[in-house]
């Protein structure tokens, strides 16, 4: 494999995650919700207690070298039980962090879609004939933001189907733009 087939591996990896969190979004909508959910909680509280660890460990050490207090040491623990703290509510209230996601994703879907708005006019005027497949997965990411924006939880199972169908869509444009740039000399 050359170089330039190497530089492409982490665009086929991103495409071929966005077609397999896609796919469980469409397949699975009502469990993919929750999960989310529940993993950015576990997440923030795993990363919480590792910081109160590290806090522990560093005022340890601090004792041990006779540095007195910990010049600052007191933030990482306020700021690892607030992230704990995060990460419980968002464990125990994972419609709220729906209500988030949505809108995240749906700034997400707007800015994707626009960057590939842009890249249409690229390449009509290079004359490929793939602008419009391009132009076709713009609108619906941004008509996907859009709603996201205007209406992010009154219906989560369609918002969540409908953004694994466009996960699914940008992923294969992403490896089939890599596989076409492969061939092109």
């Amino acid at each position: 494999m050359n170089s330039k087939g190497i530089k492409r591996i982490p665009s086929y990896i991103g495409g071929l995650f966005a077609v397999m969190a896609g796919t469980f979004f469409i397949v699975a909508p009502e469990i993919s919700a929750g999960f989310i959910g529940i993993m950015l909680g576990v997440i923030l509280f795993v990363a919480g207690i590792s910081e109160v660890i590290g806090y522990i460990i560093s005022i340890k050490q601090f004792r041990e070298e006779n540095y007195g207090k910990a010049a600052g040491a007191e933030i990482i623990l306020v700021y690892s039980l607030g992230i704990m703290a995060i990460g419980i509510f968002l464990i125990l209230k994972t419609d709220t962090v729906l209500l988030l996601l949505s809108a995240f994703v749906g700034i997400f879907f707007l800015i994707d879609g626009i960057v590939k708005a842009r890249r249409v006019f690229f390449l009509f005027s290079l004359k490929d004939f793939n602008w419009w497949m391009l132009l076709l997965l713009a609108i619906a990411l941004i008509a996907a933001g859009i709603a996201l924006l205007i209406n992010p939880f009154e219906n989560t199972r369609n918002i969540i189907v409908f953004t694994g169908l466009c996960f699914v869509i940008s992923g294969i444009q992403t490896c089939c733009t890599g596989l076409y740039k492969k061939t092109e000399k």
